[in-house]
C-alpha cells in the first residue's frame, strides 16, 4: 500500500470559518493540520482539539520550519501583513476573502508571491461547489451563448452586530458581495467597465452598510446586478445567469437548473462541505506542484469590489475600463 505524502498545514485564526476548513482537512488523507494560531489561546486550543494539531501559538512568528502551507482565517485588516510574512518565508497561503481591504496592497501581495514562486490562493468557496460544474459545462459547450445578465439576490433577516464590523464599514460589499462578483469574473473571464452601488445602514448599531444594490457593466456587455439586505423577512439566495442561448439558475447552495430543468442538486450542508474539501484539494495540489499561477481574475473581482465601495461612499459611477 502506497502511503501518500503528507502536506502539513497551519490554520491562522480560530473563528467560525476556520472550523469549516479544518473539517475539510480532516477528510483529506494526505493533509495534516499541525498548528493553530490565534491570539486567543483558548480558541486556538479548541480548534487544535478538532484538527489534531500538536501546536498552538499566538503569532505566526511561532510557526516552525516544515510547515508547507497556511490557511489564513484571521481578520481582514491583518491579511496582507500575515500573508506577506508567510510568503516571504516560502510558506504557501490560502487567504479567506477578501485578500485585503486595500486593492493596492492586494496587487503588491500577488506580485510578491509570483516573484517568490510561492502559492497564494484566495479562498472563494463558491467557485468550488459541485453545483458550479454543470454551469462550466454549459458555458464551455457554447449552449449558453453570449452573456446578457447576471442577477443575484441575497436577502436575510439579521440584526446581530459584531464589533469587528466597525473596522470594515462596507463589509457587506467586500465580504458577502465578493462571492458572486468573484464567480462572475472567474466564469466569464471578464473585466468591469462601470460600477455603481447604492447602499444604506438600516439596522446596524454601528452604522455599517447592511443593505445595498450593485450594478456592474462588463467589457463584453454583460450586466450584473446584486441586491443584498439584512432586513428581509424572507430568506433568499439565488443567482440567475441569462445568455442568448440558455438561462442558468443557481439556488445557493442547493441546486442548479438550465432552462428550468434541474441538472444538479443536494443537501445544503453537504454541498458546502464538498466545496470546502474541493477548495482545499485545489490549494494542496498547487502547493505540491509549486504553482504560483496567475490570479488575474482575483484582481478583476477586487477591482469591482473596491469600485463598489467607492461608488457607495461617494455616490458616483466608477469607470474602470474604457
Amino acid at each position: 500500500m502506497t502511503v501518500p505524502n503528507i502536506t502539513r498545514l497551519a490554520v491562522v485564526g480560530a473563528g467560525r470559518i476556520a472550523h469549516d476548513h479544518v473539517r475539510a482537512a480532516n477528510e483529506l488523507p494526505d493533509v495534516e493540520i499541525v498548528a493553530v494560531v490565534d491570539p486567543d489561546r483558548d480558541a486556538a486550543r479548541r480548534l487544535a482539539d478538532l484538527s489534531g494539531a500538536g501546536l498552538t501559538a499566538v503569532s505566526i512568528d511561532e510557526l516552525p520550519d516544515g510547515v508547507d502551507g497556511a490557511i489564513l482565517c484571521s481578520p481582514t485588516r491583518v491579511h496582507a501583513e500575515q500573508a506577506r510574512t508567510l510568503v516571504t518565508r516560502g510558506i504557501g497561503v490560502m487567504v479567506e476573502k477578501p485578500l485585503s481591504d486595500d486593492l493596492g496592497e492586494a496587487t503588491a501581495l500577488l506580485a510578491l508571491a509570483e516573484r517568490c514562486k510561492v502559492t497564494l490562493m484566495p479562498a472563494q468557496v463558491l467557485r468550488h461547489l459541485p453545483l458550479i460544474d454543470p454551469i462550466r459545462e454549459v458555458l464551455a459547450s457554447g449552449r449558453f451563448g453570449s452573456p446578457v445578465q447576471a442577477i443575484e439576490r441575497r436577502l436575510v433577516d439579521r440584526a446581530d452586530n459584531f464589533p469587528w464590523w466597525r473596522e470594515l464599514p462596507a463589509f457587506l460589499i467586500s465580504h458577502w458581495g465578493s462571492h458572486s462578483v468573484d464567480l462572475i469574473c472567474h466564469l466569464f473571464a471578464d473585466e468591469a467597465r462601470r460600477v455603481v452601488c447604492e447602499a444604506d445602514s438600516v439596522r446596524s448599531d454601528f452604522g455599517v452598510i447592511d443593505d445595498f444594490s450593485l450594478l456592474v457593466r462588463f467589457h463584453s456587455g454583460l450586466r450584473m446586478t446584486s441586491s443584498m439586505s439584512f432586513s428581509s423577512r424572507v430568506k433568499v439566495h439565488d443567482l440567475v445567469l441569462i445568455g442568448t442561448g440558455a438561462t442558468v439558475t443557481l439556488d445557493c447552495y442547493r441546486s442548479v437548473a438550465v432552462d428550468g430543468e434541474t441538472v444538479c442538486e443536494g443537501e445544503e450542508t453537504e454541498i458546502l462541505a464538498a466545496g470546502f474539501r474541493r477548495q482545499l484539494r485545489a490549494f494542496v495540489d498547487r502547493l505540491c506542484s509549486g504553482s504560483s499561477a496567475s490570479n488575474d481574475d482575483v484582481l478583476s473581482s477586487l477591482r469591482v469590489l473596491a469600485a463598489a465601495e467607492h461608488s457607495a461612499r461617494e455616490g458616483t459611477i466608477k469607470r474602470l475600463v474604457d
